[in-house]
């Protein structure tokens, strides 16, 4: 599901692998939590989860082959829980060379 706002300058690759993604909340905790990728770009991925995630709530991201660092660009409810934007921080990028999802369908 691509929100309307969607501002990704690369087209996205529809995938499917585990990451887990971490942060921490406001209280200083650290939350950690598995998702499903849905797309991956070299600026950003698409994950479901089963928990929300706050807009601007930076997080550390790692499935087998990649880690790196994102922001949550969206948080969207559905019907089985929740789709998340995340844009790579710090230089991090998606290079399918490097590293590839478990079921990556090339268009």
């Amino acid at each position: 599901m691509k929100p309307l706002n969607d501002r990704r300058k690369a087209a996205r690759e529809l995938c499917s692998d585990f990451v887990q993604f971490a942060w921490n909340d406001q209280e200083g905790r650290r939350i950690s939590y598995v998702g499903i990728l849905e797309d991956v770009s070299p600026g950003g991925m698409c994950v479901q989860s089963e928990l929300p995630v706050p807009v601007g709530q930076a997080l550390h991201l790692h499935t087998k082959g990649f880690n790196g660092e994102a922001k949550v660009s969206y948080c969207e409810l559905v019907d089985y829980g929740y789709v998340i934007g995340l844009e790579f921080l710090d230089g991090c990028m998606w290079d399918r060379e490097k590293w590839r999802p478990q079921h990556l369908l090339e268009l």
